[in-house]
């Protein structure tokens, strides 16, 4: 009976804290927040959309349209934007940072009636119904609030806990105060809606990339039988060649969506090889064109290269 009352002593004993934040930690908890609130979701999607955009825009527009220079200024501001779009979190973890700096030296507990913190300036105490939700990353927990776009987070370093025994103290006090945000209860009717709309989405993926493969097949079809289409041609390789990316970029979702469904991830590999070799058959016969990029037009030389033609 005494050791009993000694562990469970010891099991209400409050984790410890001590640590002073950096800018890392703090760009980490904000991409962990984003991966798992609506607003952010939406935002990277929108992202990933322009960018794709963007780019298929910059190519064709150098797609043998009569333009031999290349634009150099469209790509450069496309690889400009992407580059600071990536690099929000960090910038906004820049100015986090900033402040916490002037807190100093972070001290607190956890235990099963909320999170205290105390700086050498403050003292703050955070009780459990402002959280509803946590992620776990390889050195953070980061605590989320209630609201759909979690304005509320705070942010718990694993290297905070003087013992590396302490950490799973730590996750434990969490799974039974919060819900783990990337842990979906399986069997319940929202999780196979998401499964079964994750297992269709992958499959029209592969269905879209699988067109535009063919699009990119039939682009090149002119240049390709000289004997069917004799003379010069349409330059249509760099058409052919954008079809061929979109139908990767196509094949490349329909895999990041079924990454963690273990029987939609072999379907899905399995059709995706499958798909990637017919893509690879299209890119055997457009590669040899691709050196007429910027030519307006392109004619099948007897010997088998292609000769390229500017008007």
């Amino acid at each position: 009976m005494a050791e009993g009352r000694e562990s469970e002593t010891v099991a209400e004993r409050p984790v410890e804290l001590a640590y002073r934040p950096t800018v890392g930690e703090l760009a980490s908890a904000l991409r962990a927040r984003a991966r798992h609130t609506g607003a952010g979701r939406f935002q990277r999607r929108a992202l990933v959309w322009t960018l794709a955009f963007s780019a298929v825009g910059a190519l064709l527009s150098t797609a043998g349209s009569g333009r031999h220079g290349t634009p150099w200024p469209l790509y450069a501001g496309l690889a400009a934007f992407a580059a600071f779009t990536t690099a929000v979190p960090w910038l906004q973890a820049r100015r986090l940072h900033r402040f916490a700096e002037r807190q100093g030296d972070i001290c607190g507990t956890v235990d099963d009636t909320g999170v205290r913190l105390t700086t050498e300036h403050s003292s703050a105490g955070h009780a459990w119904h402002l959280y509803s939700r946590y992620v776990e990353t390889p050195e953070l927990f980061v605590l989320l609030s209630s609201d759909k776009s979690a304005v509320g987070f705070a942010v718990l370093p694993k290297r905070a806990v003087a013992d590396p025994k302490e950490v799973n103290r730590l996750r434990a006090v969490l799974d039974r105060r919060l819900v783990r945000a990337d842990a979906e209860a399986s069997g319940t009717p929202r999780s196979r809606g998401r499964a079964v709309g994750r297992g269709a989405g992958s499959v029209g993926l592969l269905l879209l990339g699988l067109l535009m493969f063919f699009f990119a097949f039939a682009a090149v079809q002119h240049a390709t039988h000289p004997d069917r289409f004799p003379g010069i041609q349409n330059n249509t390789a760099p058409v052919s060649a954008v079809m061929l990316g979109l139908g990767t970029l196509a094949i490349a979702g329909a895999w990041r969506l079924v990454r963690r469904m273990t029987a939609m991830r072999i379907v899905t590999a399995v059709l995706a090889v499958l798909v990637l070799l017919t893509g690879g058959a299209v890119l055997y016969r457009v590669a040899p064109m691709l050196h007429c990029w910027g030519s307006d037009r392109i004619a099948r030389a007897p010997a088998g290269s292609y000769v390229c033609y500017d008007f």
